[in-house]
């Protein structure tokens, strides 16, 4: 099971590059280290008296870490599991880090609208779930499991739908995190706030939280579909199960960033549930088909 507990110490190191990322931007430390890069501020070690330039370099340096990490774990799946969808998987992985960094290293070189700074989040998430999955097939080929049953193409559609929704929230989101739309609403799960008073910023607010409710719905009809195949793949009704919890814990964490008026600690506890959310929603999309 080496490789298995590898390849989750993988997934679990691009988990923390992305929770540190938002600490670099909750904090406006994205440009501690200056435009210059990798260097910071022309040097190879930050100033140790300026946090945003520590911030910003533990950034750059976990990015390294993970990104190694990932290679190795990538190099050992391709060689040693030869199946379509382990390279499939290895292939999203690798782009992801490498669309991760790039839009990372633009970030503090040049200006970049809120609509693709937004976009950085859901790309780091396509290594983090690539490497999940990663994991699971892992564990299932180390632990000799026989091949399951698919699922039928409905469920499968349906799985990839929700995904996709996610995915679209998740966009949606980082967009009214850049703009600080958010910043402007104090109630919940209805906003108090008239138009009037905030202007554009209040549709932007009552399409993200309709995403919200979207996503409620979405995984609790995924639950009932996965219920009738719990003899069969127990694994998908519980993964269903479990993502329920989540997004009903996100959808919390959503009131808590309103009640504490977007703190640092309950960004990361909204973003890491979602980070989450998306690797068991990622497994269940792969697993089904």
């Amino acid at each position: 099971m080496r490789y298995f507990w590898l390849s989750i110490l993988s997934a679990a190191s691009i988990f923390l590059v992305n929770i540190i990322g938002f600490i670099d931007t909750m904090t406006n430390s994205a440009m501690g280290c200056g435009s210059g890069y990798p260097f910071c501020n022309g040097k190879i070690y930050p100033d140790f008296s300026d946090y945003h330039s520590v911030i910003e370099y533990t950034h750059r340096v976990f990015v390294g870490l993970a990104s190694l990490l990932l290679f190795v774990v990538s190099a050992i799946a391709w060689i040693r599991y030869k199946t379509r969808k382990i390279k499939l998987l290895v292939l999203l992985a690798i782009l992801g880090i490498l669309g991760e960094s790039t839009l990372g290293a633009l970030t503090v070189m040049i200006s970049l609208s809120p609509l693709l700074l937004a976009a950085h989040l859901g790309i780091a998430l396509i290594s983090f779930s690539a490497l999940v999955n990663i994991a699971y097939v892992i564990y299932l080929e180390e632990r000799k499991i026989p091949p399951m049953k698919k699922l039928s193409s409905s469920f499968s559609l349906f799985s990839w739908f929700t995904f996709i929704f996610l995915y679209a929230a998740i966009y949606f989101g980082g967009f009214v995190a850049k703009t600080g739309s958010g910043e402007s609403f104090r109630g919940f799960p209805i906003p108090t706030e008239r138009y009037g008073d905030v202007g554009n910023a209040f549709w932007v607010d009552v399409i993200h939280r309709s995403f919200a409710l979207g996503l409620i719905i979405l995984f609790f009809w995924l639950i009932y579909l996965s219920k009738k195949y719990r003899q069969d793949r127990p694994d998908i009704y519980r993964f269903s199960q479990i993502n329920f919890l989540f997004i009903l814990l996100q959808g919390l964490s959503g009131a808590l960033l309103i009640y504490t008026h977007l703190s640092l600690g309950a960004v990361l506890l909204h973003v890491s549930i979602l980070s989450l959310l998306v690797g068991i929603q990622s497994i269940i999309c792969f697993q089904s088909g």
